[in-house]
């Protein structure tokens, strides 16, 4: 692997999981998640999840994230908007439009049924959209950053 492809999959590896656990602690404390909320979804209990198997698979999100990220950048980074375009095509692909039933997805709105969730679960949408765009923000601003150098 050249070193930079290594340097930018490194990147935005240590870019998502950064931001999926900075978006993670403040929504956890602003939403005040419990276990209850999340058992609603199918989530197990907090105390249930080993730490290491979560980091270690945002590490492996992540590095996929950056061989995706390897692939269209030319096409996306360096240009007018890059952080939009890298956020919509995550929201996109990775939100709204999943192959699996999950709920905020077009496929969790047809084949799921409707669950009275708490409100701090329907607010959650805005952790799982914030997340991305910083993600977006910081991946496209390096890489503007690297080409001006």
């Amino acid at each position: 692997m050249k070193n930079s492809k290594f340097k930018l999959i490194s990147f935005v590896m240590v870019a998502h999981v950064a931001t999926y656990f900075l978006c993670g602690f403040i929504f956890m404390h602003l939403l005040g998640y419990d276990d209850y909320s999340l058992e609603l979804l199918g989530f197990r209990p907090l105390d249930e999840i080993n730490s290491a198997v979560l980091v270690l698979g945002q590490v492996v999100r992540g590095i996929l994230k950056g061989f995706v990220v390897w692939w269209i950048k030319d096409s996306i980074l360096g240009k007018k908007l890059a952080w939009l375009k890298l956020w919509a095509i995550l929201v996109i692909l990775g939100v709204v439009s999943t192959y699996g039933p999950v709920p905020g997805s077009i496929e969790g709105f047809i084949y799921l049924a409707p669950v009275d969730m708490p409100v701090n679960m329907v607010l959650s949408i805005f952790e799982v959209l914030l997340q991305p765009l910083l993600f977006s923000i910081i991946v496209a601003y390096q890489r503007k950053k690297k080409r001006d150098v």
